[in-house]
């Protein structure tokens, strides 16, 4: 399935939730809608599933009506159930609903709630059921039917961490059956590790996209390594380590922290082997290295470039 969004504009009074957003998502795609809270993902995701209509452009879906809610699954912030039906009576009315055949309705969720861990709970009410529980249900009710497109708003709040890869591998076994799936996340760890591909958001604007590699490659940052001696040592050799593009230091209570830059043709894959040149050469100078950070750059750093925000990441 592909969906298509042409300069798409919403606005809710005097706030301005989508501006000019034209995005195309392709068949087997998970994209993931980065940005800060309040930046548009949410409102972006309820125009795909055509729950609010945009004020201006166009979205364009394979199907309309009834016929594209069939092949959607989705998940956003309120999820609603039947309180006091049991977490299998709420999903097997939206498995039914979609037009599953009941034995193979059954499967399916005997599967998933099995994924999920709730399989003994199933039989409970929903509500006896805690936040995280919810919305595993929430989950399961949007995947049963192994639709063709799926939207999720920020679908890894409230799990735990083996719900969470749960969740990874159900969405990229449905990305190799071909399904569009796009998630909302202000998590840059999170969409780095489940996109293909990332769309940044900021006050309703899509600021770019493109792989998670990509878009680190086109900031130019460099990996650095930062030691912390436990006395000063001469720094001048270690600005002729190969890959070594610049060398600072500074004088704390602590000790003496240096900062090693690597050289503009160096890579992450290249940054151990240069870490351990580095610390070498403090060696050889008579150096004890007390403390190591070597950093990499990442997706974090391209929300920061371009939203100026601090990421979620920790």
């Amino acid at each position: 399935m592909v969906v298509a969004l042409r300069n798409v504009k919403k606005r809710f009074g005097s706030v301005r939730a989508l501006d000019r957003v034209t995005l195309n998502v392709g068949e087997g795609e998970i994209l993931g809608l980065l940005g800060p809270n309040g930046s548009g993902k949410s409102t972006l995701l309820k125009v795909i599933a055509c729950l609010i209509p945009p004020d201006e452009g166009s979205v364009v879906l394979p199907a309309d009506g009834r016929a594209m809610m069939l092949r959607t699954g989705m998940l956003f912030d309120h999820i609603a159930h039947w309180e006091a039906l049991t977490g299998y009576e709420n999903a097997w009315f939206f498995a039914r609903s979609y037009g599953m055949d009941p034995a193979a309705a059954h499967d399916r969720l005997e599967d998933l709630f099995g994924l999920f861990d709730l399989r003994e709970r199933w039989g409970d009410p929903v509500s006896s059921y805690s936040y995280g529980m919810r919305r595993k249900l929430g989950l399961i009710e949007a995947l049963v039917h192994e639709p063709s497109l799926i939207l999720l708003d920020e679908p890894s709040i409230g799990l735990d961490y083996r719900a969470r890869v749960t969740l990874a591998g159900l969405l990229h076994e449905a990305a190799r059956r071909g399904a569009t799936i796009i998630f909302s996340t202000n998590d840059v760890n999170e969409a780095a590790g489940l996109a293909h591909r990332v769309a940044l958001f900021d006050r309703g604007r899509l600021l770019v996209s493109g792989e998670p590699s990509e878009l680190v490659r086109s900031l130019d940052a460099k990996v650095t390594i930062e030691l912390r001696l436990k006395a000063p040592v001469d720094l001048r050799p270690l600005g002729g380590v190969p890959g070594v593009e610049g060398v600072g230091a500074e004088e704390r209570e602590d000790g003496l922290h240096i900062t090693v830059v690597a050289a503009a043709d160096g890579s992450p894959s290249g940054s151990s082997s240069l870490l351990a040149r580095v610390i070498h050469e403090v060696a050889v100078q008579g150096g004890v290295v007390v403390d190591v950070d070597l950093r990499s750059p990442g997706l974090p750093d391209v929300f920061l470039a371009y939203t100026g925000e601090r990421s979620s990441a920790p």
